[in-house]
């Protein structure tokens, strides 16, 4: 992935350096997409929202176990089984700000091909209506926020 020269709230940055292995202890390593998808474990239910064209597919979710094979991240959700080609997942931005419509706090990724490009995914940390989120959510959330700034990086992979 790329960096995103962010708006205020907004961060990105990602590198093909791959992780040494899964695992919740990620601070100071390359941003990859097993990285990435090892946060999303973290973060509790999720809404994920895939735009594709004029279709647009929204699902509350759990990410689950997954696995790296020819190219290609595949993920077991409670919810779908989820594909994603690792070499097109080449820009990840963060975000933490307040929703236009209700005035909560949302945290949320976007996912793209190129910085410029219209998102292709969309993932929502979910919490239920009326709720707040979980502090530990919350923490794990912003620690990566916080990570992802703009700054150089190699184009990413895995």
């Amino acid at each position: 992935m790329t960096v995103d020269p962010c708006a205020a709230g907004a961060a990105s940055v990602l590198s093909s350096t791959p992780l040494p292995g899964p695992g919740p202890s990620f601070e100071g390593a390359p941003w990859t997409a097993a990285r990435f998808f090892d946060l999303l474990q973290q973060l509790g239910r999720l809404r994920v929202i895939s735009i594709c064209g004029p279709s647009v597919f929204e699902s509350i979710c759990v990410a689950g176990p997954y696995a790296i094979a020819d190219g290609f991240l595949n993920m077991i959700t409670d919810a779908f089984h989820w594909h994603v080609a690792i070499d097109r997942l080449r820009h990840l931005q963060s975000h933490d700000s307040t929703h236009g419509r209700s005035g909560r706090n949302v945290l949320f990724f976007e996912l793209r091909e190129q910085p410029e490009a219209t998102p292709f995914l969309r993932i929502y940390v979910y919490r239920a209506p009326g709720a707040e989120f979980a502090p530990e959510i919350v923490d794990a959330f912003r620690s990566a926020h916080a990570e992802l700034q703009p700054a150089p990086c190699s184009p990413g992979d895995a």
